[in-house]
């Protein structure tokens, strides 16, 4: 009778194990590339509460403030650049969800960005492995 009670906990328990191999927290941090609208490839570094973009075509750099608002959904907070263009967009949020998880290789997002009218973007984030 034990058996029965103690086998459905072990089901459930190792579930739960063998989920958070492809949760989203494995992308609160690391290095992490994409390509933009612009087809630029853009390097993502995430560490703490900041994200780092820095587009390796033109230079261009944008810090973020990151808050992790649910395992797989984040807001970024623009709050510095080196482009004048950019700047406008300082202090602004843009609201981001992980929608697919391909294992630890990285995962797609769809996002309404305030640069590209509040459209919704979806796009594929790959991890960097050093």
């Amino acid at each position: 009778m034990k058996q029965l009670i103690i086998l459905p906990w072990l089901l459930i328990f190792s579930a739960n194990l063998f989920a958070q191999d492809t949760s989203c927290t494995q992308y609160h941090k690391g290095k992490f590339t994409y390509t933009d609208s612009a087809n630029n490839t853009i390097i993502v570094k995430r560490k703490n509460n900041f994200q780092v973009e820095t587009n390796q075509t033109t230079g261009v750099w944008i810090n973020f403030r990151i808050t992790w608002k649910s395992d797989c959904e984040y807001q970024l907070e623009q709050v510095g650049t080196n482009s004048k263009a950019r700047r406008k967009f300082n202090h602004t949020f843009t609201t981001t969800i992980i929608s697919k998880v391909y294992d630890k290789t990285g995962y797609e997002y769809t996002c309404a960005c305030k640069d590209a009218n509040a459209q919704k973007i979806t796009g594929m984030m790959k991890r960097v492995f050093e």
